[in-house]
């Protein structure tokens, strides 16, 4: 019995380390002088496979208007940054200037003028419902910390 319980427990140790060896780390932005592979989140989260690791650094990130994601089939739902892929892990390099912003480009971080916001994708005929910021869609599993997010208003739609 004793060899049966170390048997399962050192298969399940070779399974657990398998599955971390193959996660990457993908790196946004630049940090200590070290230039990532993306330049924005939704890049990284779209190249990303389950597993991976997502490290963003400090810097205030935007997302312009035109490049709002939804979920498929789900138009009403806008993002700034949409993450469907289960088992992501996105950490901030540092919670006090890694900053997702719902703003847009060109203002001033975390501007709170009605003009530097960003509501989202026009309809038309409708006014622009509002943004999410880091939304994550039917993926379980998911890890997102050591930053702040700000600024993403509700729009015509918001209660």
């Amino acid at each position: 019995m004793r060899r049966i319980v170390a048997l399962l427990l050192a298969l399940g140790a070779a399974l657990t380390l398998t599955g971390v060896a193959g996660a990457r780390v993908l790196r946004v932005g630049t940090y200590h002088g070290i230039r990532g592979q993306y330049k924005t989140i939704q890049a990284a989260v779209r190249a990303a496979h389950p597993g991976d690791w997502i490290l963003l650094a400090p810097g205030d990130y935007k997302t312009p208007p035109r490049a709002v994601t939804t979920p498929k089939g789900h138009k009403n739902l806008p993002a700034a940054v949409l993450i469907t892929k289960p088992r992501l892990h996105i950490r901030g390099m540092n919670r006090n200037s890694v900053i997702v912003d719902g703003t847009k480009p060109g203002s001033a971080r975390c501007s709170r003028s009605g003009g530097a916001q960003n509501f989202g994708l026009k309809v038309k005929g409708a006014k622009p419902s509002g943004v999410n910021g880091l939304m994550v869609w039917k993926a379980g599993s998911v890890s997102i910390e050591n930053l702040t997010v700000c600024n993403f208003l509700g729009g015509s739609q918001s209660a």
